[in-house]
């Protein structure tokens, strides 16, 4: 009994640990292929305008490949992910120089991708980490909150 009563702490909290660090990796997973997806889904639509979204939800757009991309993360909650769609050239992507400069309008950017180009789909997600001694070991570098950001991008070659 009294092995029982000092092991008995330390194995609850390990097993807790482990719960912690596999929530952290099954969003990790959801962040990046709902990243890969969103990616493809706008090299799909391409510029044409009027094409429908993939899965008939209305046109494709900017707002609504975003919209597409924040549906379809069920384990994180609402509002918590805001994607970035960028448009570059290859060169761009090869250099790191691609960002959202559009003469589209915000979350307009999809109409700039054209056969070619390549479409990149950014998101992040403050992870909270739950237990101090989880946070304490995986907590982002310089964060005090006890969280760790998931960061995913995917990127895409447009279609049309």
């Amino acid at each position: 009994m009294v092995e029982f009563a000092f092991v008995a702490p330390l194995g609850f909290l390990l097993l807790l640990s482990i719960i912690v660090t596999a929530i952290i990796v099954t969003n990790f997973i959801q962040v990046t292929n709902i990243a890969r997806d969103g990616a493809r889904v706008a090299a799909i639509c391409g510029s044409v305008p009027g094409t429908p979204m993939p899965d008939g939800s209305g046109p494709c757009t900017g707002a609504a490949i975003s919209t597409y991309i924040t549906q379809h993360l069920l384990d994180i909650p609402n509002g918590q992910v805001t994607p970035a769609i960028h448009v570059c050239t290859p060169s761009q992507v090869v250099s790191g120089t691609c960002s959202s400069t559009s003469s589209c309008g915000a979350l307009q950017t999809i109409c700039q991708c054209q056969a070619g180009k390549i479409v990149e789909v950014d998101m992040s997600y403050p992870q909270p980490l739950y237990l101090p001694i989880v946070s304490n070991l995986l907590q982002s570098p310089g964060s005090t909150n006890g969280t760790r950001l998931l960061m995913a991008s995917a990127q895409a070659t447009c279609e049309q």
